[in-house]
């Protein structure tokens, strides 16, 4: 995928949402991560994300992204929006989600504290096409790509906390959220990203037991 940096002012502070991808039966040759985390602006701006999978291993893909996280209004109601589009040779993906902003949530940041109205849920798609016309068919005969997968999210209220109160800087929170998946055995997935650099200040402010148990199915590796 390509993927493209964007960067927020020190002050800002993050909401981080998990991520469930679920495939519709209709997609052919489809296969796509099964989750991931999503780090964006409280206040809107970029978009990065971290995708994993449990299938085959354990793995992350770090695509920190041209997404966009916004506001969409009317008089009537007021969603939060998380969207992008990725292009990998022939294949392309769109991203779109959104989610009432239900709540109230008061994050202490490095310049004070402040409530943002959030959503604590996101709902949307994924569509996905590749026409696979830089690699041909595959030994078993097939040929293309189309998909779709339902994409659930929930604001991950403890690493929001977190991330909002230690790191100025989007890119901290993304080496974060990689430091916690690695404590649960995940490696880079074959074309991640570089995962990016954190001071040891940063570093210090990761504990694995922010990543519960009953969701990523094992304990932390031990050091």
């Amino acid at each position: 995928m390509i993927w493209l940096v964007g960067v927020v002012g020190a002050s800002a502070q993050w909401l981080v949402y998990e991520l469930r991808f679920t495939p519709e039966e209709d997609s052919v040759n489809f296969s796509f991560y099964t989750g991931g985390y999503v780090v964006v602006p409280a206040q809107g701006g970029p978009a990065s994300i971290v995708l994993t999978t449990e299938e085959g291993g354990r793995f992350y893909a770090v695509a920190e992204s041209s997404g966009k996280y916004f506001v969409a209004a009317n008089a009537s109601v007021k969603k939060a929006v998380f969207a992008a589009a990725a292009l990998t040779g022939s294949g392309q993906a769109f991203y779109t989600a959104s989610g009432h902003m239900n709540r109230s949530l008061l994050l202490s940041g490095q310049e004070g504290s402040r409530s943002w109205r959030v959503a604590e849920v996101l709902s949307g798609r994924l569509l996905a096409a590749d026409d696979e016309s830089a690699t041909g068919p595959a030994p078993d005969g097939s040929l293309g790509v189309v998909g779709s997968a339902l994409i659930s999210g929930v604001l991950r209220e403890d690493l929001t906390a977190n991330a909002s109160a230690a790191f100025s800087n989007q890119n901290a929170v993304i080496a974060y959220v990689i430091e916690l998946l690695e404590k649960y055995g995940y490696t880079p997935d074959t074309g991640s990203l570089p995962a990016p650099a954190i001071s040891s200040a940063e570093a210090a402010v990761i504990d694995a037991s922010l990543f519960p148990v009953e969701l990523q199915g094992q304990e932390p590796v031990k050091p």
